[in-house]
């Protein structure tokens, strides 16, 4: 990974904000990752998850499945909010170097939500050397989010396009343009079938906004500004019923996420 994420996941308050709000992925995603592991004549021995995070949007729904996993990400804090299970083992570190990884030694590299914060080269060349023959490359990521209400899905947009200038060029790349990465091996499985469906308030999402790099970069350019709350004051007015307003709760609604899901295959020996 690039340098470039550290000042934005290591906060303490930010971590565990990450771990309560970021969207899991389900099981639809890893089933599908599982399929083309399992079709390739692989094992699901052991996956290693870089960029993991705190662990809850992809380490954990992979451990369902892998009889081991490995979650390795960059920052301290993230790590420090990681759940213990019998199965899984964290650690600190960057997608770029896998040292404690031996030669041909994992079925599965994961890498969820990440694959715009590293050094590609570097990357495959250590992806290269720790899959096991047949064993797959798995990058996948949720699109923006959409809503069945126009008005809502304007001020959405709006919000996003507003603050397009924070965003890193790796995630423009990646959220904004809807560029695929270069593939190590050949040319990517590229599916998008999974919509992941959630309900949640409004303040949910906007705490979930507020985790994102791009909203950490415009608050060191923009300290105490007001934009979240007027986002947050935006779509309450547009969603909000008659009841919720009495009581003064936020709003929830239905939110849907496609899911990109590149795999690609090392070749046999």
């Amino acid at each position: 990974m690039s340098h470039q994420p550290i000042r934005y996941f290591e906060d303490k308050d930010h971590a565990e904000a990450y771990a309560r709000y970021r969207i899991p992925f389900t099981s639809e995603v890893v089933d599908f990752i599982v399929r083309y592991v399992q079709d390739g004549g692989c094992e699901l021995n052991s996956a290693v998850d870089i960029g993991c995070g705190t662990g809850h949007q992809s380490t954990i729904p992979l451990a369902r499945v892998f009889r081991h996993v490995i979650g390795v990400d960059i920052s301290q804090e993230q790590i420090r909010q990681t759940p213990l299970l019998s199965n899984v083992d964290f650690r600190v570190g960057q997608g770029e170097d896998m040292a404690f990884l031996e030669f041909s030694s994992v079925n599965v590299v994961s890498v969820a939500t990440a694959i715009h914060w590293l050094d590609l080269p570097a990357f495959y060349k250590e992806v290269d050397r720790v899959l096991t023959p047949r064993g797959c490359l798995a990058v996948y990521w949720m699109d923006r989010e959409k809503v069945d209400n126009e008005e809502a899905q304007a001020a959405i947009e709006e919000f996003h396009d507003s603050t397009s200038e924070y965003r890193a060029e790796g995630v423009k790349r990646i959220w904004d343009r809807k560029e695929i990465p270069e593939c190590p091996y050949g040319t990517w499985l590229h599916d998008t079938s999974v919509i992941i469906t959630k309900t949640m308030t409004v303040e949910d999402l906007v705490q979930l906004s507020s985790t994102m790099s791009f909203w950490q970069k415009y608050l060191e350019a923009n300290p105490g500004s007001a934009k979240l709350t007027d986002y947050r004051e935006t779509l309450n007015g547009l969603i909000r019923s008659g009841s919720e307003e009495k009581q003064g709760a936020s709003p929830s609604m239905e939110f849907k996420y496609r899911v990109n899901i590149l795999l690609c295959r090392k070749p046999s020996l």
